[in-house]
Formats: C-alpha cells, structure tokens, sequence
C-alpha cells in the first residue's frame, strides 16, 4: 500500500484513528447540545457577547466524565458591566448546564466572570493578569477554545487578542512570534507550578491532575509550539488557521512539517498511548488506578512526552528556535 504524501502523512494518520475519531465525534454531538440550548436563551442572544466552551470537549476527546467550561468574552459597555445583568446572564449559565446534565461548574465557578477584551489585552504581564484569570483565558482562547454563542463575535476577540502578539509585526522584518512562544511558554510552567500548589492539601486527590499535565496539558502547549517554530508563522491569519484545530490536529500540523520519517512512523503508536490516556480518566477508580499503575502511567507519560520534545528538537526546526525553547 503506498503511503500518503508526507504534507499530511500525520493528520491522515489521525483523522483514520478509530477510538480518537469516535470521541470527537461524540465532542461534536455534545457541542451542538450546549450551543442548541444557549442559543435559544434570550438573556444571552439580546447581549454582544461571546461565549465559548475550554477542556476536554474544546480539545474533541471528550469522555463521559467531561464537565462543561464556559467562558465568557466581551468588549466592555455599560449594560454588560452592571452587576445585576452578570448575576442574570451567570444564573442563567448554571440552570443550562445542570439541564443539560453536566457536573457543577468546576472550581466552585472560578471562571465564571466577564472578561473584557480590553482587560485581557491591557493587562497582559502584569500582576492582574495572573490575580484575575486573565492570562488563563487568553490561552484557553487561543489553545483550546470552541464558539458556542456568537460565533462572529468570539472571532473578532481572537482575533484582537492575536493581534496583541503581532503588534510589532510591521516594524520588524522577518517577524518571528517570540512575544506568543513566550507566554505560550509561560503558561506551561505556570500550570506545573498550580499543580505543585495543589499539593500543599493533602486532602483533595492530585494523580488525575499530575497526568493531566503530563499528557493533555503539555499537548496544548508545545501541540501549539511546533508548528509555530517548525514553519515559524509571521501573520495573524496564519495562527488563526492553527487555533481553528485541536491540539493533536496542530501537533499532526507540525509533524508534517518537520517531514521526518522517524517520527512520522512512530505517530500512530503515539496517538495509541494519548487515547490509553483518555480512557483512564473515565476508570471510576481513577485515582486508586494511577497509584497501583504509577510505573507503567510513568513510562507511557515518558513516552508520550520524549516524542514531543524530539519533536521539538528536530533537525529541521530552526536553530534559532530550538536555541530559544532552551535559553
């Protein structure tokens, strides 16, 4: 049998993967439920606002445990900012989502605020961004993000949060995006360093999230740095393309091309342990599972994350690139 082109050798081999096909599928299904009921709440559609959905089913490999996060972006006006109108619009959320089935907002619905672009543009770096989720949902935006209310208006508000990292664009030539590699950066050490945090309470369960971070987080974050640096991207439209696409779709992106044969080959037993990994999560038993199975969950997230970093390290990514990662 020949083998596909190398351009899209990688994403062929995931878009034919059974089980990861079967879950977005599932993803998708569940996404026209959440946007067929939001979208039929006046309080919601009367607003210029838009509302999209993060996590497991944002990423399209949702499982029977996947909660339901939602964000909420706007441009500010003086409707959207009165505290009776959030309280509304909020109440309204949580009545949906319990009608529709899915877990309490997690996090005691931390993340369930209005978040104004100009908040999430004009504090970026700053103590705010950190104290306020802003930096938390700029990435989520950009790294794992689905519309579900408002689809036109979620698009301007990517599109002017992309534009806050390629501001220097026309005064710098070539532009490489190091201003979005950095917090991209950023916010992979800001997760490990929650994680470290949440270890502090010796109370709540913490081997789910330690996986976690060890396969999905990491995916959103150098999933989205390879293509980046593989084909560095000097263009908001071009990162635009790649927020389009999951995670696994834009480290398929950027295995194709690297056009490395080596990696191409192992590709598929990768997705194998990804998708090992989503089926742990939906073990009723999963903490009591990741404790007796330390060992062997060890050396799949090893596996798993040696092949993102040869990835990452590859001969036909830039040097200058691969310098930066490090230094």
């Amino acid at each position: 049998m020949p083998t596909a082109p190398a351009a899209t050798r990688c994403f062929d081999a995931l878009q034919s993967h059974a089980a990861l096909a079967k879950r977005c599928q599932e993803s998708r299904r569940r996404l026209d439920c959440v946007r067929d009921a939001l979208n039929k709440s006046k309080i919601i559609l009367s607003q210029p606002l838009a509302i999209f959905c993060a996590g497991s089913l944002a990423r399209m490999e949702s499982g029977k445990k996947s909660d339901l996060d939602l964000f909420v972006t706007a441009f500010g006006n003086d409707e959207l900012r009165k505290r009776l109108f959030q309280i509304t619009l909020f109440s309204e959320l949580m009545a949906i989502n319990e009608r529709l089935g899915f877990p309490p907002f997690s996090n005691d619905g931390e993340y369930l605020k209005l978040y104004f672009m100009e908040d999430l543009k004009k504090h970026a770096g700053s103590p705010r961004d950190d104290s306020e989720n802003l930096f938390t949902t700029r990435m989520l935006l950009m790294l794992e993000s689905q519309p579900i209310v408002h689809e036109d208006i979620y698009r301007e508000h990517l599109s002017a949060i992309l534009e806050l990292y390629y501001r220097d664009r026309k005064a710098t030539s070539p532009f490489k995006p190091i201003f979005l590699l950095n917090d991209l950066l950023r916010y992979w050490r800001t997760m490990c360093l929650n994680y470290e945090e949440r270890r502090h309470d010796t109370d709540r369960p913490f081997r789910k999230k330690n996986v976690n971070l060890k396969f999905s987080r990491m995916l959103t974050v150098f999933g989205t740095v390879l293509p980046l640096i593989a084909e560095p991207a000097d263009s908001v439209s071009k990162v635009e393309i790649l927020c389009k696409k999951t995670p696994l779709q834009r480290l398929a992106t950027g295995l194709d091309l690297l056009g490395d044969d080596q990696l191409a080959n192992r590709w598929r037993d990768i997705l194998d342990v990804y998708d090992e990994f989503l089926s742990w999560k939906e073990r009723d038993d999963v903490e009591h599972f990741l404790t007796e199975q330390k060992e062997y969950v060890n050396q799949q997230a090893w596996e798993f994350s040696s092949f993102l970093y040869e990835a990452l390290t590859n001969k036909n990514v830039p040097d200058e690139f691969r310098h930066y990662l490090i230094m």
